[in-house]
């Protein structure tokens, strides 16, 4: 038996409990979801593997990308909680307007954070929600202090980049001021 032949057999034998095993962390879209990233990359592993070894890597594999997903939403949490806490810390009386177009830029800036690459995203949140030192992040993710400012520039060009295409967008969709003699 070659080896793909063992992988869709693996697939065929371990979809039902590994998607069951999933759904005990994550709800059951994503269960699948995850159980369908976890086979793509079993098949674009170039480990070899005995085929006994197969499926417990595939559950292996599932499992990191669940806690992965986990640990993406805690973040999304904290950030956006941190957020609204600062929101309302801030005291300021404003307008219906003024009001509404700070709750779009901070979702805006929330859509620009979650779509970095996830430790750019963590030192990000570190170091802007949180308020963490360079040090303290190097410390906290085990990456040396000179990958933590990259991350930092990286995310900052991320985020101007995504919140100007977003007003670019925007200005795209407004409707032309041209009168048409």
């Amino acid at each position: 038996m070659d080896s793909d032949e063992t992988l869709e057999s693996v697939v065929a034998d371990s979809r039902k409990k590994l998607i069951v095993a999933l759904m005990r962390m994550l709800p059951s879209a994503e269960a699948e979801e995850v159980a369908q990233e976890a086979f793509l990359k079993l098949h674009q592993s170039e480990k070899v593997l005995a085929p006994e070894h197969v499926r417990p890597y595939l559950f292996k594999i599932a499992r990191n990308l669940a806690l992965s997903r986990l640990r993406h939403q805690k973040v999304v949490v904290q950030s956006n909680s941190k957020l609204f806490i600062q929101y309302q810390l801030s005291g300021d009386v404003m307008s219906s307007e003024e009001l509404l177009s700070n709750a779009r830029d901070k979702t805006i800036l929330l859509e620009a954070i979650n779509a970095m690459p996830p430790i750019c995203r963590q030192v990000f949140v570190y170091r802007k929600i949180h308020e963490k030192s360079h040090t303290e992040i190097s410390q906290l993710m085990g990456i040396s202090i000179n990958t933590v400012q990259n991350h930092l520039s990286n995310g900052m060009k991320l985020c101007r980049q995504y919140i100007l295409t977003i007003q670019l967008a925007h200005i795209d969709s407004m409707p032309s001021t041209k009168k048409v003699s």
